[in-house]
């Protein structure tokens, strides 16, 4: 009677390269989830290992709790691609500005929105402290590429953004899941990262605003 066991040849998530062995053939594994000798090695060798989970481990070929790899190559292709994409962001960043709106009474002494030019006309504004930008809020651009008068709010991240989604006592509608009533409120959003149950802020009224 036969018995069989399942092989398994790690690689490279972007490329499909296989991890080779000392005489270089295909390295073959028994999980998705390698060993802390294995992960030791390819690190040593350039790789980029990136553990995976084992309390959701689902078997050894599981390819979400398993580790996920980039080969050498990839790695140096993906740290050149961010190095270009910060280069952008910074010269997008340093562009003079249009418009500049106080925020210290609102946020705290340094917070203002900002606008460069085409930033009016996407109705988009910078939300930065001390000159450092932190984020930016838009309307939002519906498919029909009118704009609501709901706004969305993006907190700056390493490479990106990360959405903001409203809280409840700031959103445009009590069943949104993420545009907020007006410019200021995203803008509070994105500077103090409140609590989806915080309340409005003292100042925030639905009658009032000073949104230019």
């Amino acid at each position: 009677m036969y018995s069989f066991r399942m092989v398994l040849v790690p690689h490279c998530r972007e490329c499909r390269t296989d991890v080779l062995d000392d005489d270089g053939r295909p390295l073959y594994v028994t999980a998705r989830l390698l060993d802390s000798d294995l992960r030791r090695q390819l690190t040593a060798q350039g790789w980029q290992v990136t553990p995976g989970d084992p309390t959701l481990n689902r078997g050894p070929a599981d390819p979400i709790a398993g580790d996920r790899l980039t080969c050498p190559a990839c790695g140096l292709a993906a740290a050149a691609a961010a190095d270009a994409a910060r280069q952008r962001r910074d010269a997008s960043d340093a562009l003079p500005r249009t418009k500049t709106v106080d925020l210290a009474a609102r946020l705290g002494a340094g917070w203002t929105l900002t606008q460069r030019a085409g930033d009016a006309a996407r109705h988009r504004w910078l939300v930065e402290h001390d000159g450092t930008v932190h984020g930016h809020v838009n309307r939002y651009r519906r498919k029909d590429r009118t704009f609501s008068s709901g706004w969305e709010a993006h907190r700056r991240a390493d490479l990106g953004h990360l959405r903001v989604d409203a809280i409840t006592s700031c959103a445009k509608l009590r069943n949104s899941s993420f545009l907020w009533s007006s410019r200021d409120l995203a803008a509070w959003g994105i500077a103090t990262a409140p609590r989806h149950t915080a309340p409005r802020p003292a100042w925030a009224t639905r009658t009032q605003t000073t949104e230019a």
